[in-house]
């Protein structure tokens, strides 16, 4: 449950992602606090770690974002200086709404569709403007994907 995964628990997800590809969603069900000591502490980890950053609210604040998935779904995604967030996946004529902020440094949206609400979590790289997320739908995690910022 999205409830019960820690920020500790998506900064893992998020490097098991970019060091080991698409996560499975039963991914967030096991990480005990050993485990996670242990995935934190080691030489990878570490330097997983140091090439990321803080996001600051300059970057982000009236920026437009391609998030790019990979089951191959594609979407525009901006981030209004009111911290309005708009989701419009391209070729699809929908507009899902929601709202964005930083916390600890991590970009985090929160978007509503009709039928489903979708939260984003994001930690930003220093050496790229594509940066990875984790997607969740309903609580529960639906993948992850790449945000890039458009220029």
């Amino acid at each position: 449950m999205l409830g019960q995964i820690t920020e500790t628990d998506k900064l893992i997800l998020l490097y098991q992602f970019e060091t080991q590809g698409e996560l499975a969603s039963e991914s967030v069900l096991d990480i005990s606090d050993e485990e996670a000591r242990f995935i934190r502490t080691s030489g990878e980890y570490i330097l997983w770690e140091a090439g990321k950053r803080d996001f600051d609210y300059p970057e982000v604040a009236n920026s437009h974002w391609l998030e790019t998935t990979y089951r191959g779904q594609v979407a525009k995604l901006d981030c209004l200086q009111t911290r309005d967030a708009v989701l419009c996946p391209l070729f699809m004529s929908e507009q899902f709404h929601g709202e964005w902020h930083i916390h600890n440094g991590f970009l985090r949206m929160n978007i509503e569709s009709p039928h489903h609400h979708i939260e984003l979590f994001s930690v930003a790289s220093y050496d790229s403007n594509i940066h990875s997320l984790l997607l969740f739908k309903d609580k529960q995690l639906a993948g992850s994907a790449n945000i890039t910022l458009m220029v």
